[in-house]
């Protein structure tokens, strides 16, 4: 009787690499997060207990690192992306809910947005990643405030939106944070007092 070695389902090799690559993604996100932004190729290998050269042989070189990283944090802070209160929930809730999730999502992952923001400008597929991102932040925007823009026209609602969303928006929260030196409790309650008047605002009619 004869016996046959059963083949291993996941080629030995391919494992290691592929173990390699989510160590590497994996420390250069938490460096970005430590606020090493951005992070050389040195202090990613040393932060995955790998070879500078078995940085290169899995990326594309930085640029790549920084792409995967950034793919991460889209998905490590979605439900703060995609959070957002029931309709019918009082507005004070809805702005307060709504005012939570940014305020949480910039002081978790301002680093990551920050350097997200530097590369895009010079790498298309970065880019592409901020730009979902912003639509995200966009459209949760619209489900927080659907109420107050029902009845709108297209303009009016896209006029708030825009508002709303460039108020709350990182940058915004970097400018209070760094120049102005505010709290994270400081820039929620500011926002909530904004947000309740531009609502409002545009519910009497003031906002063309």
């Amino acid at each position: 009787m004869t016996t046959t070695t059963p083949v291993p389902s996941t080629d030995g090799r391919a494992a290691r690499r592929e173990r390699s690559r989510v160590a590497i993604v994996d420390a250069a996100f938490a460096l970005i997060l430590d606020g090493k932004v951005p992070p050389s190729t040195d202090d990613i290998a040393e932060r995955a207990g790998l070879s500078v050269s078995s940085v290169y042989r899995n990326f594309d070189g930085l640029d790549d690192i920084q792409h995967q990283a950034i793919e991460r944090f889209q998905a490590r802070f979605a439900h703060l992306l995609l959070d957002h209160p029931e309709p019918a929930a009082p507005r004070s809730e809805r702005i307060g809910q709504f005012v939570r999730a940014r305020i949480e999502l910039y002081a978790s992952a301002g680093p990551v947005i920050r350097l997200a923001r530097q590369r895009a400008l010079d790498h298309s597929a970065i880019a592409d990643s901020v730009a979902v991102q912003r639509g995200r932040l966009a459209d949760q925007t619209l489900a927080c405030f659907a109420p107050e823009l029902s009845g709108s026209t297209p303009a009016q609602a896209s006029n708030l939106v825009a508002m709303v969303d460039a108020m709350t928006a990182p940058e915004s929260f970097d400018v209070m944070s760094g120049a102005h030196a505010r709290t994270p409790r400081q820039i929620a309650s500011t926002w909530k007092a904004a947000i309740t008047a531009l609502l409002q605002a545009h519910i009497a009619g003031e906002l063309v």
